[in-house]
């Protein structure tokens, strides 16, 4: 294999334990909150502004106070950058046959900003139907700098300009005044993160200060009780670049991209010229460090785990490649105070174009090496999408990262330099980040390349062979993430201490027979001079390079430690280029060549030109791989870039341009969805659904025929049966589900028994039902109220009233016929008079016979003061079950005969009336 990597998922691999990483965060968080408290209180008590607003749009932000309780304010680094650093390359339409933008899935929510204010999310680089910028923090003011960094590296390209390095990723942003207790906490869920912040130091030029004189508006921000001629914190190791180095340390797959700051524009006025001390009224004459040389980098960006980036100054050949010119004339260089390279790398940072705040159109051109940092930022997050979803063969394909140190040692071993073999320099520290040539060097086509991570135990050594190639240069880079070294005390004497700040101090050889080739290494004592070759007992990252090696030359490559290593293993990456070629001549093609669109469900196959036994197929879509197989065809399913990507016994690959297959699924769907009810209130329905796109067409069927010339969005009709709505897009269709119109069944309802009028019985009780349906629901009333307890079909009447029951069916209500219920106390009070009732005289003879009966039912009634009077006949509910017989006079008396041949056996009940009373009589029917 070309690649040897270490295993586990980095994510969960940033700690080894996750106790003792709870514990280290617990600590670095609360000493930054009770540090950030006091700092407040004290500016509160003295006086001290949280804000101050300089010229030039710079603001500076009170900070912290330092070990001498002394106020310090932050501010932005602010004075055609893919081109520069071949960025593009990897963008799709490039030199490589890859298309990446940062937005693969396994990215999303990976890459973070930290700086002056709020992003302006509406701006038309930002916007879509995904948030891609989630500010993390509640500011409520936009600031022009943090737009212009986001927009370097995730604006889209609405203007093609303007588009940002990783154009499709999602991007996390902070404020930067509670840092590292926020990186503390978060650190864990990102691979990249930009800075483009550092304290106030040195020379400052305000601009707003009163007077036209220019050389009367300079201020210097230099401590004088520890130096009286140069501010301290140039180069020098703080508590807070201690604690990034921690944070580092702790999460080894997340990577600080830090500004070098602009100093070296800022060098003072005049020798002699009265200047101001800060930002007070206090001046004076005295000579200071002028800034404009060697060790004007300040703050966090010293610190070792961070990468710390330059501005370039660059030009470009006819073959549109950047030619290194050196470093623009802002950027701050090196070295830290204990002789360490800084800044690592260059980007481009002068005249960038990108997104402003002040509207959702703006763009704007900024300089400086905040745009710089933004630049590479950017770009190494595009090498962690290739690294994580398309890499050599063997290696795994998606759900894992480089570490931290793989990325940075990856970055710099491929930096343009003008003359590679003179090493680093304290200017523009190991070249300008080729974004390019590191992405080619992971896609390793020709097998020359290795890239290594691996752990050293303490007191161990790490040894492998290599082979070079000869006739190209054979270059190996060590880079590891050092724990945090001892913090330098703020004394005088402390000022530009050589003290090694490096803990675990690993060292890189490569040894023939003959003689041990040792890496580059810089004097702090002497910065300008060129790189040597030696012993490096400060960087932890060291570089072998060997301009003409011998063809076929084995090498054993080594890694070994000096002293105690703190912890019991100290994890780095070593990456190798230059090895022996392997020769390739594989070439990859998809057939069908040409862009393509189908419709969804349509069988469509993407066939490799090449069909060879023990080729292993790699399909990949957006970047990321679907299919190892060792089948060269595949059948596509979804909308995306694909590419092939093959491989032989040898370990050769070679990846195809990209075809993109657009799988057209139009979308069918009906509202409302369910089956609805055409009501006798209610008999029109307007079915309705939407159109994605204008080139869509819309049809409606009814029980499956297209309904001629109706192709809007809704339809209204009141005719029952089964709808459905057809949507057309480039000849792809989708049909929704049915929807029916079914008229409602409640339309007539009746109840049971039939009869108008029941008389119930003392202690007789009757049933009232309504029609049977699952799909009704019923609620019963008596007199016009509700009655609680009649939710059923059916209710027991067992009281006089006027009842009805009302039934829904959905959305549709019916009521029913009235019934009214009498009983037959009720009706013996009733008399025809309108005053009060009267009751049978003592005299009246109401006698039923024979009873019990089979056949006839005879009546005798005889009263002295009747004229008239009729019978009628109920069952033993107070049913009446047939029309009121009138009696026959004669003399006072009354009769009558009733047929009872066709009743069923049982008890029932005589009711005889004469116009004043009532009586009732029970007679069995045998």
């Amino acid at each position: 294999m070309s690649f040897l990597i270490g295993s586990g998922s980095p994510l969960k691999a940033q700690s080894t334990s996750e106790e003792l990483k709870l514990n280290w965060q617990k600590e670095l968080s609360q000493r930054h909150i009770t540090l950030r408290e006091r700092t407040l209180r004290l500016a509160q008590q003295r006086g001290w502004p949280l804000s101050k607003n300089y010229s030039n749009q710079r603001v500076l932000q009170l900070q912290e106070i330092d070990a001498l309780g002394q106020p310090v304010y932050y501010t932005l680094h602010n004075v055609e950058a893919a081109r520069g650093t071949q960025t593009q390359a990897l963008q799709g339409n490039g030199s490589l046959p890859i298309a990446l933008s940062g937005g693969s899935a396994v990215m999303a929510g990976r890459l973070g900003l930290w700086d002056g204010g709020k992003v302006l999310e509406s701006h038309n680089e930002f916007g879509g139907a995904v948030a891609r910028i989630t500010q993390k923090d509640n500011l409520t003011t936009l600031n022009n700098h943090t737009t212009h960094l986001a927009g370097t590296l995730i604006a889209k390209g609405i203007n093609a300009q303007a588009k940002g390095m990783a154009f499709g990723s999602q991007l996390s942003v902070w404020d930067y005044t509670n840092d590292i207790t926020e990186l503390t906490s978060t650190a864990s869920n990102l691979l990249i993160s930009n800075h483009s912040y550092g304290p106030v130091v040195g020379w400052v030029y305000n601009e707003s200060r009163p007077g036209k004189d220019p050389n009367l508006k300079w201020e210097w921000w230099g401590n004088t009780q520890i130096s009286e001629t140069e501010d301290y914190l140039f180069g020098f190791y703080t508590a807070n670049t201690r604690d990034l180095d921690r944070i580092a340390y702790n999460n080894p797959f997340f990577l600080m991209v830090r500004s070098a700051d602009n100093k070296r524009s800022e060098t003072g006025p005049p020798t002699g010229t009265p200047y101001f001390l800060k930002n007070t009224d206090t001046k004076s004459t005295l000579a200071r460090s002028q800034n404009d040389t060697y060790d004007v980098i300040p703050g966090e960006a010293t610190a070792k785990n961070v990468l710390t980036v330059g501005a370039a100054n660059v030009s470009f050949t006819d073959q549109n490649k950047a030619v290194l010119l050196g470093t623009m004339g802002f950027s701050g260089w090196g070295p830290t105070d204990d002789g360490r390279i800084k800044p690592d790398l260059l980007g481009i940072g002068s005249d960038v174009l990108s997104s402003l705040s002040t509207s959702n159109t703006a763009y704007g051109i900024y300089s400086g090496t905040s745009m710089a940092s933004a630049n590479v930022a950017g770009s190494l997050f595009l090498l962690q999408e290739l690294y994580a979803t398309q890499r050599a063969g063997g290696l795994p394909t998606s759900g894992q990262f480089m570490r931290a140190a793989t990325l940075k040692g990856l970055a710099i071993h491929t930096a343009t330099r003008p003359n590679p073999s003179a090493g680093p320099d304290y200017r523009q520290g190991w070249g300008l980040l080729n974004t390019e040539a590191a992405a080619r060097l992971l896609l390793n086509e020709n097998l020359a390349n290795l890239v290594l991570e691996k752990a050293l135990v303490s007191s161990g050594t790490f040894t492998q062979s290599i082979v070079a190639q000869g006739n190209e240069p054979l270059l190996i880079t060590l880079c590891w993430t050092d724990p945090e070294g001892t913090t330098t005390s703020v004394t005088s004497s402390s000022v530009n201490s050589r003290t090694p700040k490096l803990v675990n101090d690993l060292d890189l050889r490569l040894k023939t027979s003959q003689q041990t080739e040792f890496p580059f290494i810089l004097n702090p004592a002497q910065p300008a001079l060129a790189a040597g070759r030696g012993d490096n007992i400060r960087d932890n990252v060291e570089q072998i390079y060997i301009a003409n090696p011998v063809a076929g030359q084995t090498y054993t490559l080594t890694v070994s430690h000096k002293g105690t290593m703190t912890y019991s293993s100290q994890p780095f990456s070593v990456i190798v280029s230059g090895l022996t070629h392997t020769n390739c001549q594989l070439t990859a093609s998809i057939q069908p060549r040409k862009d393509t669109s189908i419709c969804s469900g349509t069988p469509f196959f993407l066939q490799a030109s090449t069909n060879t036994t023990g080729l292993k197929y790699q399909w990949l879509r957006d970047g990321v791989v679907v299919a190892s197989t060792s089948n060269p065809a595949y059948q596509v399913t979804r909308t995306g870039s694909y590419l092939l990507r093959i491989t032989d016994t040898k370990g050769c690959a070679a990846t195809s341009q990209p075809v993109r297959v657009d799988v057209r699924t139009p979308t069918a769907i009906m509202t409302p969805g369910t089956d609805q009810l055409l009501c006798d209130d209610k008999m029109v329905v307007t079915l309705q659904t939407t159109a994605s796109s204008p080139s869509e067409t819309i049809d409606w069927l009814y029980n499956g025929v297209v309904i001629d010339n109706n192709h809007a969005i809704t339809f209204s009709t009141s005719l029952p049966g089964s709808y459905q709505v057809r949507v057309t897009q480039d000849g792809c269709q989708a049909l929704s589900a049915a929807t029916k119109l079914v008229l409602t069944s409640i339309r007539h309802l009746d109840i049971t028994p039939q009869e108008t009028e029941l008389i119930l019985p003392l202690g007789g009780t009757v049933t009232l039902k309504a029609t049977v349906d699952t799909s009704y629901r019923y609620q019963w009333y008596r007199d016009g109220q509700i009655l609680s307890n009649g939710n059923q079909y059916r209710f027991l009447v067992t009281q006089a009233g006027d009842y009805k029951v009302q039934v829904k069916q959905k959305d549709c209500v019916a009521w029913s016929t009235n019934r009214l219920v009498q009983t037959t106390a009720a009706i013996s009070s009733t008399t025809t008079s309108s005053t009060a009732p009267v009751t049978a005289d003592p005299g009246d003879q109401f006698i039923v016979y024979p009873n019990p009966t089979d056949n006839t039912l005879s009546i005798h009634y005889a009263s002295p003061l009747a004229t008239q009077a009729e019978a009628r006949l109920f069952n033993a509910q107070g049913v009446l079950l047939q029309l009121p017989v009138s009696l026959k006079a004669q003399n006072g008396h009354f009769e009558a005969h009733i047929s009872v041949l066709n009743l069923p056996a049982g008890t029932y009940i005589l009711q005889l009336t004469d116009g004043r009373s009532t009586q009732t009589e029970r007679f069995i029917k045998k």
